[in-house]
């Protein structure tokens, strides 16, 4: 990845009585030279266990007798033996199968146009600003045009966000309501900046520049080691590429495009936003000199970004009414688009201060958080972005707590510096936290449910009891210890929400002794102590730093039958919660600083 800035910017002030009128112009030009081509030194092979729910007599039996057997499920290790991969990914330049030559590079202009009038009226101590904000994009880049895709989809590949634009007013105030009162508020829409690195996607992931495939074997008939699956190259299995994959690369041209796994733009793209409104209080409080900090601040977005798969499309519904997507033109067409949905969320935070005379300075804080989001966008590549989101409807999602979301965090810092030699301070802190962890979602399988391969991350239907005729219930599903996970996490029976489950608590404490010490001249030098996690240090038992799992965790194995019936087939006891080992230990560090 290389990428090259200029940023331009003037600006202006005009005095008119009461009156501070600024205004501007900013322009930042990116030019981005993207190589990230996945899959592209050798193939992708994923081998998934396919051994859930087996009769018992498939225990007794080796790989081959399990393949053979068409009663028995082979696993993950089975596949591995016998070389019969349940997919294997490539991709390269079109045309070459040089990576060098599926390369994105394109150039985009961010530009801002700006006035504000502040004013202020001493009277009251009140000073008021009103403001319009105006940013457009430009680029005369664009992917290249794959005619067989936009004719197969009925959509062009090569939008661009050229001439995508927002127009943002926005309003705020402070307020000195008293010598040991302020206020201060404001609202306004506000936009989340370049997102290039989703753009880029477009320009690489055109089924010509960068052509990426996927051959599947889920039935586990081919193998790279019998040769039903030729392999260029040396045909080492478990690396080189399928002759097949390699071939329909080389094979690529502007008149024979790859019409799956592209990434594009919606020609109707619109800026992500946000509407914002905020209002805080400071008091200086009259008790011992206490200082009350209180804010809450609300948002609601506009225009979402997601991605959808513009190669599934509805064919059915399960028995209690959730799509159920298959392939329709291609295989993987992922389009960056906006939701018409609107997450909202609220965050209030308190903080108290207090100085004391003799070095002492403390802080509390506290943060309740409810936020949501539509999609939460968690990584750079369109595929992820679609996959990781727990869902009802592929192409649909609704808004619900955000992967973001913290709900409830205490924070604490105490510093104290004393002068025990002279003019060389010793200062000790000590900052602290205590947090709710993030959220994560029990999922099922995706299996019928969708036809692209990621599997596990539809939301969990939690049945009422054994005769909900929404399930069934395969012979070797174990009832009990599901029924006891579902009473133990406090699920309620239907579809979960999104994210509705959280990590556990975790609470770190980090400890900082630093001591100023003479230098040359003028200059003074400074040991330091830094402990981090001093919990751990002291019990084992303490410190422990807890998250959500990353991947939404799958608790049933589970498919549909002709009925539109969920078949709950493995139950899988596994938890949200993900202890961050090496973040849950102490450390220690000793070193000095020099300050010229």
């Amino acid at each position: 990845l290389s990428t090259e800035s200029q940023f331009f910017k003037i600006t202006g002030q005009y005095l008119l009585g009461n009156h501070v009128i600024t205004g501007g112009f900013e322009q930042e030009s990116l030019d981005v030279f993207n190589i990230f081509v996945q899959h592209s030194r050798g193939g992708e092979y994923d081998y998934f266990d396919d051994s859930f729910g087996n009769p018992a007599h498939c225990a007794a039996l080796d790989a081959q007798g399990r393949f053979t057997d068409p009663a028995c499920g082979m696993s993950g290790i089975d596949r591995f033996q016998l070389g019969r991969p349940s997919r294997i990914y490539y991709g390269s330049g079109g045309g070459t199968n040089d990576a060098n030559d599926a390369a994105a590079s394109f150039t985009n202009d961010q530009n801002s146009l700006y006035i504000q009038d502040e004013l202020y009226f001493p009277a009251q101590d009140l000073s008021i600003v009103f403001g319009l904000r105006y940013d457009w994009f430009a680029t005369s880049d664009a992917p290249n045009y794959n005619a067989a895709f936009s004719e197969a989809n009925g959509v062009r590949n090569d939008a661009t966000i050229d001439g995508v634009d927002l127009l943002q007013p926005r309003f705020g105030f402070t307020w000195g309501v008293a010598d040991n009162v302020s206020l201060r508020g404001g609202f306004g829409l506000y936009s989340g900046g370049n997102p290039n690195v989703w753009i880029s996607n477009s320009y690489s992931n055109d089924g010509l520049t960068n052509v990426q495939l996927r051959l599947n074997n889920f039935s586990g008939t081919g193998s790279v080691l019998d040769g039903s699956i030729p392999l260029v190259g040396a045909g080492m299995p478990g690396f080189d590429v399928p002759q097949v994959l390699y071939d329909i690369v080389a094979g690529t041209t502007p008149d024979n495009g790859s019409t799956s796994r592209l990434a594009l733009i919606d020609p109707n793209f619109e800026q992500p936003a946000e509407w914002k409104f905020a209002i805080g209080a400071t008091w200086d409080m009259p008790w011992y000199e206490i200082q009350l900090d209180i804010d809450y601040l609300h948002t609601r977005t506009v225009d979402s970004a997601l991605y959808v798969d513009l190669s599934q499309e509805i064919v059915g519904e399960t028995i209690i009414g959730q799509p159920i997507y298959a392939y329709n033109n291609g295989r993987d067409n992922f389009m960056l688009t906006n939701s018409n949905r609107t997450a909202v969320s609220d965050i209030f935070s308190i903080v108290v201060r207090k100085d004391f005379d003799f070095g002492l300075d403390l802080m509390l804080g506290y943060a309740y958080t409810q936020a949501e989001d539509v999609s939460p966008m968690t990584s750079s590549t369109a595929s992820s972005n679609f996959s990781n989101v727990a869902l009802n409807d592929i192409n649909d999602p609704r808004p619900a707590t955000s992967n973001y979301e913290v709900p409830h965090r205490f924070t604490f810092r105490g510093t104290w510096g004393h002068y025990f030699w002279k003019d060389l301070q010793t200062r000790v802190s000590l900052f602290g936290f205590t947090k709710e962890g993030q959220p994560q979602s029990y999922v099922m399988g995706s299996n019928d449910l969708e036809g692209n391969g990621f599997f596990g991350r539809h939301l969990l239907y939690v049945p009422t009891g054994l005769n909900d005729g929404n399930v069934i219930f395969g012979d070797n599903f174990d009832t009990d210890a599901f029924f006891a996970f579902v009473q133990k996490e406090g699920l309620g029976s239907g579809l979960l929400d999104r994210n509705a489950q959280h990590a556990k608590w975790s609470t770190r404490f980090d400890l900082r002794v630093d001591q100023e010490i003479p230098f040359f001249g003028q200059s003074k030098g400074r040991v330091f102590l830094k402990v981090y996690n001093l919990g751990n240090l002291i019990d084992d038992g303490w410190g422990l730093v807890n998250d959500a799992q990353f991947f939404s965790v799958q608790a049933v194995n589970s498919s549909l039958n002709d009925d539109g019936q969920y078949v709950f087939e493995q139950f899988n006891d596994r938890t949200i919660n993900n202890l961050l080992e090496n973040r849950s230990l102490w450390t220690i560090r000793l070193g000095v600083e020099v300050n010229f």
